[in-house]
């Protein structure tokens, strides 16, 4: 008597295997770094995404356009993983790393089609990965934390690189000068995210400025605004955690007054 077979995969999953997937995931992988090729280097050129909302975007970033592609092949995918891992660990090189996996890729593609084995490659990409964490080591310049002027003075000039290739670039002298100033005032641990960043229309470049607190941008619409003053010196604030606004009640409720007489 047959048995019945057993189905693990859904209709329409492609279960192919072996060098023709192997080229497949490769081939893939080099249509990420098309994508962003163009965009590395200081004279790298910006480019127009527009997603499925039709809202445009346009940045010369290898983080900010990887992420608003639409990737769908899993080979691929996974270059896009290593832009946002080197994203949230480095904040840096996010081009970098993704064009350097698919060259790694692209030289290793011949060997794949004459019948070498992947575990081969894999074995040989940690060797060389290997020699090269040693070679560096070796030529590694080491800093000197405890003199704060030669580290600040390091620190500028690594975000002045960073910013060599952005929108910025012809102010990345005031701009470096401004990220310093906010990363060093958090603590060692260096939690990012207490960095934010008020968008404000209108004015220069130039007139972005770094608020050693917290900002709020709220415009003035009350009655007789024109006559206050719009600059506060030491103001008195209160923290709450609870609205003060007022909301609209789902339920429609009536007060109904049957005496106006004021009780003492």
């Amino acid at each position: 008597m047959m048995q019945p077979g057993i189905i693990l995969l859904k209709e329409g999953t492609d279960s192919s295997q072996g060098v023709p997937q192997l080229i497949s995931n490769i081939n893939a992988c080099q249509f990420i770094a098309d994508a962003v090729r163009t965009t590395l280097g200081p004279r790298g050129m910006d480019k127009l995404i527009v997603n499925s909302a039709g809202k445009a975007t346009i940045s010369n970033d290898g983080a900010t356009i990887i992420s608003l592609l639409d990737v769908v092949h899993p080979a691929a995918k996974t270059l896009v993983d290593i832009s946002k891992s080197q994203d949230a660990e480095v904040g840096d090189g996010t081009t970098t790393v993704t064009l350097l996996a698919s060259e790694f890729l692209k030289q290793v593609k011949p060997f794949i089609e004459e019948g070498v084995h992947a575990q081969v490659a894999v074995k040989s990409f940690r060797k060389a990965a290997n020699l090269a964490i040693k070679r560096i080591k070796e030529i590694a310049v080491h800093i000197k934390k405890d003199d704060p002027q030669e580290m600040r003075i390091l620190l500028e000039r690594c975000a002045t690189t960073a910013l060599s290739s952005k929108l910025v670039a012809a102010h990345k002298e005031f701009f470096s000068k401004m990220v310093v100033d906010a990363v060093m005032q958090l603590d060692d641990l260096l939690p990012l995210s207490m960095i934010g960043m008020k968008k404000v229309k209108g004015g220069a470049l130039q007139d972005s400025r770094l608020i050693a607190g917290v900002a709020f941008k709220k415009t003035f619409s009350y009655a007789g605004f024109e006559m206050q003053p719009k600059k506060y010196k030491n103001p008195k604030i209160a923290l709450l955690n609870v609205e003060l606004e007022l909301k609209a009640e789902k339920d429609n409720a009536e007060v109904r007054l049957d005496n106006v007489q004021v009780s003492v």
